[in-house]
């Protein structure tokens, strides 16, 4: 799959998992930097897990949301221990 552009992505995600609750970034630093933020970040997916567990598994982002973040060309990074955002690579 080629590089989705952060509409359709956020679409995609949010289609398949509302918990996730993604947002462009430009939400969450209040410009036009070009980027994903999971505001659902704290949340449970669709099973027992969470979107993004900081503290347990050496920061882990929910094994679902990485497989489409990496089909996508995009990755995941922590900003904080309550905050995961994705980027283009």
């Amino acid at each position: 799959m080629k590089q989705l552009s952060e509409k359709k992505l956020i679409k995609l995600i949010n289609d398949k998992y509302p918990n996730a609750k993604a947002v462009p970034l430009s939400e969450f630093y209040g410009d036009d930097r070009e980027g994903i933020w999971f505001r659902g970040s704290e949340n449970y997916l669709d099973d027992t897990r969470l979107l993004f567990e900081y503290y347990d598994y050496n920061h882990q982002c929910h094994p679902k949301i990485e497989e489409i973040l990496n089909k996508a060309g995009w990755f995941w990074e922590p900003y904080d221990s309550g905050t995961l955002l994705a980027y283009p690579q």
